[in-house]
């Protein structure tokens, strides 16, 4: 067994069993940090993350955090603006080593890092995922290497990066949807790893590996039918499972283009949860199952918001009918978080509570400057063209002294580091705040690169994001101007 953990970003959690308190004491020798910070997934099919707990890494070079955890749980680790998931359980106590993986930083600002588990028992649940997810991989890679097709096919992910990936769940779909997989050799490999693990009495486990065996039959030569009543008819919904999750989305990939084929008057007639569920349900595989036609409704509704195939105000007023009137707290949860993630720093929505500071590290609360047209600039002492963006925001409020209030929050990691580049930075007579947690801010804010503009008023957002200062943002000061001249400041940019 592997002591030497590559766990993916992208595992998740879900819906939780038992409550129960974890320990981590994590060790981390190769970073210039000095906390440590676990987050939730609150759930499998957004992923959005929920704080759980931080600790300052203390003199002997170690951060001990401990926590609440229901169920089997998926946790992100965080320090700095590197990240790693693992699993944690009422009752773990885990210990771990974090070096930098030399990955580099994806579109969200992280970068993942390696995690190394120090004495870690052969039936804890990051020992065993992780075993099945590289044996299913080493199957999948021998097999595929076999044939000319697709051993192209595996050199093409590879070389993409996609293969350096180390769990089943974020394996590239394509390798699942092969004509090359024979179902002798599968079901060979499939007894073989049940026998290899018969002697692991962990329900959780069992249906994690039952569904990334399952995952190997998806593909052209598949039988539908005989799959859905192998894996899914009659079993229950795993929603803190990342396979079973992945398996679901695979096999239902294409229920919405379905029903928007056969059905497609009423898929526009469709305005609430039960008229949209009972289209679903006229797929034989989801037809005794509300449950699973509901999860399978908000889902696709979900991945394909922006595919036209169901009006985006339509899919939105269907997901909180779920939010607010399903009949499985499971899917109020995920809706509600569907809900946060399509529309969040959308125009009009108010915008979010930040953890702020002051120059000298006092706690600031934002929504008291928010008063009026509001401009608030994203940015950072490291970014090198956020320069040239905020020298021109400075000009901008130079020539527009009173019409808008320019609000700058650093992003920088230290303190130190921000009040260094405010000091050398122009905008010196505008607010500056610093970002108490800089990657928590982004997933507030969705903030994928710097500088970041965005116009509010009061508390609404009125531009998201707006033009930069050097294209476009100086016609929507002078609307500003031009509004408070005429006394009506409130909504300058309601258009």
């Amino acid at each position: 067994m592997r002591r030497l953990l590559w766990i993916g970003i992208w595992l998740a959690l879900g819906i939780p069993a038992q409550a129960g308190s974890f320990t981590l004491y994590v060790s981390a020798p190769q970073f210039d940090e000095d906390v440590v910070s676990i987050y939730r997934y609150d759930d499998l099919f957004t992923k959005r993350k929920v704080f759980v707990v931080r600790n300052l890494i203390a003199a002997d070079g170690i951060a001990v955090l401990t926590g609440a955890m229901t169920g089997t749980a998926k946790v992100q680790l965080r320090i700095g603006d590197h990240v790693a998931d693992l699993f944690v359980r009422p009752g773990s106590v885990l210990h771990i080593e974090a070096s930098p993986s030399g990955e580099a930083r994806s579109l969200s600002g992280t970068t993942r890092m390696a995690l190394l588990f120090k004495e870690l028992d052969r039936m804890d649940i990051n020992a065993l995922t992780t075993d099945a997810n590289d044996r299913i991989d080493a199957f999948v890679s021998e097999d595929l290497a076999t044939d000319e097709v697709a051993g192209m096919q595996a050199l093409t992910i590879e070389r993409s990066g996609e293969g350096a990936k180390r769990d089943t769940a974020t394996r590239p779909p394509t390798l699942f949807v092969t004509p090359v997989l024979s179902k002798a050799r599968i079901d060979t490999f499939d007894t073989k790893m049940r026998r290899f693990y018969a002697d692991v009495q962990d329900p959780w486990f069992a249906h994690y590996l039952e569904y990334g065996l399952a995952g190997l039959r998806v593909g052209v030569r598949t039988n539908d039918k005989e799959l859905f009543e192998r894996s899914i008819q009659g079993t229950p919904v795993h929603y803190d499972d990342p396979e079973y999750v992945r398996f679901l989305r695979t096999f239902f990939a294409s229920a919405l283009e379905q029903v928007s084929h056969d059905h497609q008057d009423s898929l526009n007639r469709a305005n609430d949860k039960d008229a949209m569920r009972a289209l679903f349900q006229r797929n034989d595989f989801l037809r005794t199952s509300d449950r699973l036609a509901e999860l399978v409704m908000i889902d696709q509704l979900y991945l394909k918001h922006a595919t036209g195939l169901v009006a985006k105000p339509t899919t939105e007023r269907i997901l909180a009918d779920v939010q607010g009137r399903s009949t499985f707290s499971e899917h109020r949860t995920i809706a509600a978080n569907m809900l946060w993630d399509l529309t969040s720093m959308r125009v009009g929505s108010i915008f979010p509570q930040l953890r702020l500071e002051d120059a000298r590290g006092n706690p600031i609360d934002l929504g008291e400057h928010l008063d009026g047209p509001v401009c608030i600039a994203l940015t950072a002492g490291w970014c090198t063209y956020c320069a040239v963006e905020i020298n021109a925001l400075a000009k901008l409020a130079e020539q527009y002294p009173d019409a808008v209030r320019v609000i700058v929050i650093g992003l920088d990691r230290e303190l130190s580091g921000f009040n260094a580049y405010r000091k050398n930075a122009p905008l010196k007579d505008q607010l500056w705040f610093h970002a108490v947690a800089e990657q928590e801010l982004r997933d507030q804010l969705r903030v994928r690169n710097l500088p970041v503009f965005l116009l509010l008023n009061d508390s609404a957002l009125a531009r998201s994001p707006a033009p930069f200062p050097s294209a476009g943002l100086a016609e929507l000061f002078h609307q500003a101007q031009v509004q408070q001249q005429q006394d009506s400041r409130i909504k300058v940019w309601d258009d």
